[in-house]
Parts: structure tokens; C-alpha cells; sequence
């Protein structure tokens, strides 16, 4: 309520909203292969291509081991070691641990920004 009453105190030309569309990962797309690295681990190995022609910043890899059925029985977290420039790519890697019952993987961006170099900064990520 205060902030509500500061900003009419101050008048109708002190106050301005600024808009933030989600963005989507659609303009970035994931390639990978698995493979077992001794009993107890898998690596994937993989890319990611920023079709988009903002830098991709800040991007975080989810990847999930499923069984049979389609249930999730492991997960691990990967980064993108760099900014992906614009129409450009960058590999990655994820280790995880393996239930032993998985059937295949899935790799997905859970996080990311695009970078405005006009604006000096970031969007708003999913």
C-alpha cells in the first residue's frame, strides 16, 4: 500500500512500466549421444545450436534417465560452459548416475537468457 501511495505522490510522468515477454527455448536445439563410463556412470556428450540472433546466456541442461515406461529413475544438471553466440553452437556435457533400469535419455533446457547487446543485458528466461 505504501509503494501504491509513493507512486502517486509522485505523479503520473515518475511511473513507467516496462514490459518482459517469456521467452521461448524454441530457437535452441539439442543434439546428443550417451555412453557408459564404467558401472556407476554415463556421460552424454552433446550440442546445443542458437538458431536465434540474440547470444544465448546462462544455459542449463536438464538430463533425465527413463525406464520401460517412461518414468524418470535419474537426473543431472548440466551448463553450457559459454555464451552461445548468436547462429552459433556449443557443446556440453552431463555425467549421471544411473538407476541401472534406464531405457534412454532425455536432454532439455531447463534455463537460459538471450542477451540484447543493444539493451547491455539480459531477457527475461523461461
Amino acid at each position: 500500500m505504501a509503494a501504491l501511495a509513493l507512486l502517486v505522490a509522485l505523479g503520473p510522468g515518475a511511473a513507467y512500466a516496462q514490459w518482459m515477454s517469456p521467452q521461448s527455448d524454441k530457437d535452441l536445439r539439442l543434439t546428443w549421444n550417451s555412453e557408459r563410463i564404467g558401472p556407476s556412470r554415463v556421460l552424454i556428450l552433446g550440442g546445443i545450436q542458437n538458431l536465434s540472433r540474440l547470444p544465448a546466456s546462462r544455459v542449463i541442461l536438464k538430463a533425465e534417465g527413463l525406464d520401460e515406461s517412461g518414468k524418470i529413475v535419474s537426473r543431472a544438471r548440466g551448463y553450457v560452459p559459454r555464451d552461445i553466440p548468436a547462429q552459433g553452437s556449443s557443446d556440453f556435457e552431463i555425467r549421471i548416475v544411473p538407476s541401472g533400469s534406464e531405457r534412454q535419455y532425455r536432454v532439455t533446457v531447463e534455463s537460459f537468457e538471450f542477451v540484447d547487446p543493444r539493451r547491455g543485458g539480459a531477457g527475461e528466461s523461461p
